[in-house]
């Protein structure tokens, strides 16, 4: 019986300590276009207790791969998990080069993006590609 404590114990700390996988930012996501029709994946895992995310590809915004110097940037960074669900975190935005502070939120296979950068703030959705 006391075994079956610790263990009901044990699982309901680690359930509640993790986030649902279903809202979980780990995979393969692409953004919206830019302003140049520039569209990258982004391919986002753990690093520590952090996620993290790479340029995996770049597509034009009619789906064809394109040569782009963003393809092997990391562009998440050290996203970390918030108590309402959410990731804060840094984002490097390609258009100006420069790294913001962003949140992150995942529902379903749309992650929601706002970074602001002091004067404005910008929302972004992007898909679930994997």
């Amino acid at each position: 019986m006391r075994f079956s404590k610790s263990l009901f114990s044990l699982i309901f700390v680690v359930s509640s300590a993790v986030p649902v996988l279903a809202d979980w930012p780990v995979g393969l996501w692409q953004s919206a276009p830019d302003r140049a029709g520039l569209v990258v994946h982004v391919r986002t895992k753990p690093c520590g207790s952090a996620i993290c995310g790479r340029v995996e590809r770049a597509k034009n915004r009619f789906g064809y791969d394109r040569p782009s110097s963003v393809v092997g940037r990391r562009m998440l960074l050290d996203m970390q998990a918030q108590p309402d669900g959410s990731f804060i975190g840094q984002v490097w935005e390609p258009q100006r080069n420069r790294i913001l502070t962003a949140r992150i939120q995942v529902t379903g296979n749309v992650m929601r993006f706002e970074n602001c950068d002091g004067t404005a703030c910008v929302r972004e959705e992007w898909t679930r590609v994997r």
